[in-house]
């Protein structure tokens, strides 16, 4: 199963343990767990396939907060001889499928979700030494890590203290792997240039 800014949600997403009825098909099965999710409406659970067809269009309920801004400055700059307007309401149409239908991811802080090339990002995993290594081309785990920093994060971090010291040195393979670390890398790949990004974040 894949999202379209969420590759690897078996893995990754915040799931119920055990099958539950879905708060808007009513059917018994594997849901992600509406705790999970932020806004004034709550649930307890969604599946993947009411979360897909964007089941939370009506309500106040959102997984994530894309960076809009940003955005609208690729999409203008993509087309500028598009209006203010248009680029505004084409921004709005990809935040809303990103928000609305995407799993939350687990993180310690809250951020904007990135974005690269006039789309948003897709989540890859949870940033790792193995993981830059074999996502860099030339093998250079660090340089790609100094290389994929979002514009939110790359003022105050220091690659070398991190690459040594902080990342973690095994591969992250889950999510209840993710939360024994109180730093957390999350890596997304650009769905326009394949760039890898990277946020961070601590507990």
């Amino acid at each position: 199963m894949q999202f379209k800014y969420f590759l690897y949600p078996d893995a990754f997403a915040i799931w119920h343990d055990n099958p539950i009825a879905c708060d808007f098909c009513q059917i018994d099965k594997k849901c992600f767990d509406g705790n999970a999710f932020k806004g004034e409406d709550k649930f307890t659970a969604i599946c993947p396939e009411c979360l897909t067809e964007n089941k939370l269009q009506d309500m106040d309920a959102y997984a994530c907060e894309g960076d809009i801004v940003l955005l609208q400055q690729q999409l203008q700059s993509r087309k500028p001889e598009k209006s203010e307007k248009a680029v505004m309401q084409k921004a709005g149409e990809i935040t809303d499928a990103l928000e609305r239908c995407t799993p939350p991811i687990f993180t310690h802080q809250n951020w904007y979700w990135p974005c690269d090339g006039s789309d948003y990002c897709s989540f890859l995993g949870y940033g790792s030494k193995p993981l830059y290594i074999q996502l860099a081309n030339d093998g250079d785990g660090e340089d790609l890590l100094l290389n994929s920093l979002y514009h939110t994060v790359e003022n105050y971090t220091d690659v070398d203290e991190i690459w040594e010291h902080i990342l973690p040195k095994a591969a992250i393979t889950s999510l209840a792997a993710a939360k024994l670390f109180n730093t957390l890398f999350y890596v997304f790949v650009s769905q326009k240039t394949g760039r890898v990004v990277t946020l961070w974040d601590k507990r």
